[in-house]
């Protein structure tokens, strides 16, 4: 059974665990590795996007070649905040990283701040959107451990 965790019960947990930021892409998906602290995220790789059990598998070998816990996985809301087509199939596809903890993150317009950003076009693009996602959940994370404490 898959286990969605929000960045509310991570910061409660309060460890140190490496963590990977998925943007699943029709064709492309980007994967991003953030610092066992979950400060910084980082770019790793673009994997084609075949059918979920094969893409999983391999995602499942990078979290455990990273020794990496759980996942933050963008989730494609409308521009107004609803739900996408999009949506569905991101669900479907945390379904496949079963044991691992996937949180599920607003993505809109990740890709697009990374086109802004970089003047290439390349399949890289994939894995900085993948690291804009990872990055938000991260600060978000962060803000959350230190309201805690206050």
């Amino acid at each position: 059974m898959q286990q969605h965790i929000s960045l509310e019960e991570r910061a409660v947990l309060n460890q140190t665990e490496t963590c990977l930021g998925i943007d699943l892409g029709k064709k492309l998906t980007g994967i991003a590795i953030s610092n066992p602290e979950n400060t910084l995220a980082v770019p790793l790789e673009v994997l084609s996007t075949s059918a979920y059990s094969r893409l999983a598998k391999k995602i499942i070998e990078i979290l455990k070649g990273y020794s990496a816990s759980w996942v933050v996985l963008g989730l494609p809301l409308n521009l107004d905040g609803s739900w996408s087509k999009g949506c569905d199939l991101v669900v479907e596809f945390a379904s496949f990283l079963t044991p691992y903890p996937v949180c599920l993150w607003d993505e809109r317009l990740s890709t697009l701040s990374v086109q802004h950003l970089t003047i290439s076009k390349s399949k890289k693009i994939d894995a900085q959107a993948a690291t804009v996602i990872l990055q938000h959940a991260l600060d978000r994370l962060s803000y959350l451990r230190k309201e805690k404490y206050y």
